[in-house]
């Protein structure tokens, strides 16, 4: 299912974002499924770039690795853009970086916090504001209770953002266990997540992944396939599928906006996304010579 097809969800609710109230409205885009995304995926190389002009307008958004690899090429890419651009406005992935955190170079940048941490290195040399272009999380959940169980995004969000990252290095030697009571569950209910005390347990985690997945939680060995939204035919997978669907739309209605006041406009999502919103942002760029 692509944009099309879910765009009555962004009818179904009033969100928050930071302190001001946004009320989004349908907006209709062409895209391409993330079932399509993951088939493309295996034959693509990132960075992906994505540059689309129409006279004095101009987007280029490019589709990282997620990696801290300094020597990674997409970086020097990144700046290369970045600097025969000029953009006006920069978006980045993965929420809001503080005005306050600079670099003193590409790679201390790149090796600190990848991707986001070159557009930030660049929009400060070029004196721009860099901008959170995804979905906070207080804005998707709602979205997301309307597709699928609360069991089911709490078993995905943990999975995702936590124990994913978890085992590929991302919190050091801390033990999982206290990751999950320490940052997890933190963030589940600043975020608007309905928790009880009984359901904040690890113990619980624990017991609804055996029951839904039929196989005891192990951290050195999570069910990643099961979690991959590129797979076709798995429960948890589609759960991931509508998080990136709902992320991509408000995106695009984030580009949308800042052309209004922007000629040139940056972007450095995920490649994922960028495959995803390819034909959107031609779509929109297209419309500019009739505004």
């Amino acid at each position: 299912m692509n944009l099309r097809g879910f765009v009555f969800l962004l009818l179904l609710v009033t969100v928050m974002s930071c302190a001001n109230q946004v009320i989004h409205t349908a907006i209709t885009y062409s895209t391409r499924d993330y079932n399509t995304v993951g088939k493309m995926m295996d034959s693509i190389q990132p960075p992906y770039i994505i540059n689309v002009s129409n006279g004095k307008k101009r987007i280029v958004f490019i589709g990282c690795d997620h990696n801290n690899d300094s020597t990674h090429p997409q970086y020097k890419i990144i700046e290369k853009y970045a600097m025969d651009l000029q953009p006006q406005i920069a978006f980045n992935e993965g929420g809001q970086i503080a005005d306050s955190i600079h670099y003193t170079s590409l790679n201390e940048a790149a090796f600190n916090d990848g991707e986001t941490g070159a557009l930030k290195f660049c929009a400060d040399q070029l004196g721009i504001r860099m901008m959170n272009g995804d979905t906070p999380f207080k804005t998707e959940l709602p979205l997301a209770l309307q597709r699928h169980s609360k069991e089911e995004l709490y078993l995905y969000y943990v999975m995702e953002r936590f124990a994913i990252p978890y085992h590929y290095g991302a919190y050091g030697k801390k033990i999982f266990d206290n990751v999950f009571a320490e940052n997890a569950v933190p963030y589940l209910l600043k975020n608007g997540f309905p928790l009880s005390a009984d359901e904040q347990q690890f113990a619980y985690f624990k017991k609804i992944y055996q029951q839904n997945l039929q196989q005891e939680f192990n951290i050195l060995k999570p069910d990643l396939e099961a979690f991959d939204y590129i797979n076709d035919h798995c429960r948890f997978c589609a759960v991931g599928r509508t998080s990136k669907m709902l992320r991509d739309s408000l995106l695009l209605d984030k580009i949308e906006v800042a052309l209004k006041t922007n000629d040139r406009i940056m972007i450095t999502f995920g490649h994922g996304h960028a495959l995803a919103v390819e034909p959107a942002l031609q779509e929109i760029i297209s419309q500019q010579s009739k505004k």
